[in-house]
């Protein structure tokens, strides 16, 4: 294999991967500005894949097989004009000038840098660009922006249909029947029919079982008559003397 063969490849790679990387950016602004109209359209905003996906493989495929690698290089750098294109066609000959013409344009590919294929300015932009559109994508789907929201909003003679309720809202008129309890076996819970009254206050609903109420007397158990007894330990375990002494000394406390 001749040693050009090697130098070819490895320019065809490099602007392969410089390409591959310029397409991946725009794509990704194609994908955002779809995905923004779509989210103020009210529309499912995946389908901006479509487009970006269709953009990303027509111009993957333009640059990697439509398009001259050595006419890239030679628009960059003058003094290899026409030689790595000559150089390039002429890979299957091996003749003194092919040989001569090989090592000349070897000997220029060393000048030859990166950033004469990358605009530093323009890539910038893009970049740019793309956080501004996610900024603004993020604000949008926070604040629920809806294109066609705003345009109902705004001209509700145009969307509008039907009878108007208060302010911009459309009433709907609901569709009403006198039976508005049912069948009759749905307020059957077992075999037993059941009452029900709803209360239009609170919403509650009272469910009582019909039947007949069965009264019960009730007897009181309270004795007909009270007395006070002292207690017969109380004058066994005191001394006479000792029971007035103690009488005399609580009376006086109540008295003074």
């Amino acid at each position: 294999m001749k040693p050009f063969s090697s130098v070819v490849r490895e320019i065809n790679r490099t602007l392969n991967e410089i390409i591959l990387f310029e397409n991946i950016v725009n794509t990704t602004l194609v994908f955002l500005v779809f995905y923004l109209i779509l989210s103020i359209l009210d529309l499912h905003p995946m389908y901006a894949l479509l487009p970006a996906a269709l953009y990303l493989g027509f111009y993957s495929y333009i640059s990697f097989y439509k398009t001259s690698k050595p006419l890239i290089v030679e628009s960059k750098y003058a003094p290899l004009r026409e030689k790595l294109r000559t150089a390039a066609d002429n890979l299957d000959k091996d003749n003194p000038i092919v040989q001569e013409l090989e090592y000349e344009v070897t000997s220029e590919m060393r000048n030859v840098g990166l950033s004469m294929f990358i605009n530093p300015k323009t890539l910038s932009y893009k970049i740019f660009a793309v956080m501004v559109l996610s900024f603004f994508i993020i604000f949008v789907t926070t604040a629920n922006l809806k294109l066609l929201d705003f345009a109902r909003s705004t001209v509700p003679d145009i969307f509008e249909r039907g009878p108007k309720g208060v302010g911009n809202f459309v009433a709907t008129k609901l569709n009403t029947s006198d039976d508005i309890y049912g069948k009759e076996d749905v307020a059957k819970l077992g075999d037993n029919e059941l009452n029900i009254r709803i209360k239009p206050v609170d919403f509650k609903v009272n469910v009582k079982e019909e039947g007949e109420t069965n009264y019960q007397k009730f007897e009181s158990t309270f004795p007909n008559e009270f007395s006070v007894k002292e207690t017969v330990a109380y004058e066994e375990n005191i001394p006479q003397e000792q029971q007035e002494l103690v009488k005399n000394y609580f009376k006086k406390l109540a008295e003074g």
